[in-house]
């Protein structure tokens, strides 16, 4: 972010357009990916696919109380990360 704009000011042989194309867009371009790829798919493929089933009881997801009763007879509701 400081090398090609400076060597413009001092007269480098390139313009903006230049610099832009071939210097800024694969390097975003290149980041993106290599984050995905690297960051992002080790991170879901260690953590979201082996998570443990998380069980919730009905009163915590809803403190409300029920209409037909007071929510503790009713079986825990399960979330399920989705693969």
């Amino acid at each position: 972010m400081f090398l090609f704009p400076f060597s413009m000011i001092m007269g480098g042989g390139f313009t903006f357009m230049e610099y832009i194309i071939w210097n800024e867009l694969p390097t975003a371009l290149g980041n993106l990916v290599g984050g995905f790829v690297f960051v992002g798919l080790p991170l879901y493929y260690t953590h979201v696919r082996t998570s443990p089933e998380r069980i919730l009881k009905d009163h915590q997801r809803n403190p409300a109380p029920m209409a037909t009763g007071s929510g503790d007879d009713a079986p825990p509701a399960t979330l399920k990360a989705s693969v």
